[in-house]
């Protein structure tokens, strides 16, 4: 396992915290990086002593949280100090409900638009029922249409008087 950046904060410049780098020692409060070394272990290290210490050998990206290094409560302040592991295990916690809300978005954003899709789908179906016949449409139908009025009727329909009869059916076959 390679060393991993989990998070980046800060605290306030009067609850700064000591950088564990070998022989450093100074206090920190902006852009504090905590590591997860390549044996498992944390490290909490101020960005220069990150940079020396990791330079390009780890992704920059935290795992946690944005690269801004949001700012502690005096509580997870604490727990950073005292207990490193369980303080990057509030992260991973509030990480996990993260990336759930943001996939519950997600499928709710993808039940809109499939519902949006089904009502303009809709939308456009009554529109096109609604909207008289083209001649093509009428052409494509309409010698069915006649032999299902003479069978219904037993009348010729090209005689005068049954084109209302033959349009209805041309409008059924159609799905009118």
């Amino acid at each position: 396992m390679k060393s991993q950046l989990l998070a980046v904060v800060e605290v306030d410049k009067i609850d700064r915290v000591v950088c564990q780098a070998q022989g450093c020692g100074h206090g920190v409060y902006r852009r504090i990086h905590v590591v997860r070394h390549h044996d498992g272990r944390l490290g909490v290290y101020g960005s220069d002593c990150f940079d020396r210490l990791f330079g390009d050998s780890i992704d920059r990206t935290p795992r946690y949280g944005g690269g801004e290094g949001r700012l502690l409560t005096a509580e997870e302040r604490l727990m950073l100090v005292e207990n490193t592991e369980r303080f990057i295990a509030e992260f991973e916690a509030e990480h996990k409900v993260l990336l759930e809300q943001a996939g519950l978005r997600r499928e709710q954003q993808e039940q809109v638009e499939l519902a949006t899709r089904e009502c303009n789908d809709r939308l456009r179906a009554e529109e096109a029922r609604r909207r008289p016949p083209t001649p093509g449409e009428i052409a494509s139908v309409e010698r069915e249409a006649k032999a299902i009025v003479r069978r219904k009727f037993g009348v010729d329909p090209d005689a005068a008087g049954w084109r209302g009869l033959v349009m209805a059916e041309v409008r059924k076959l159609l799905g009118r």
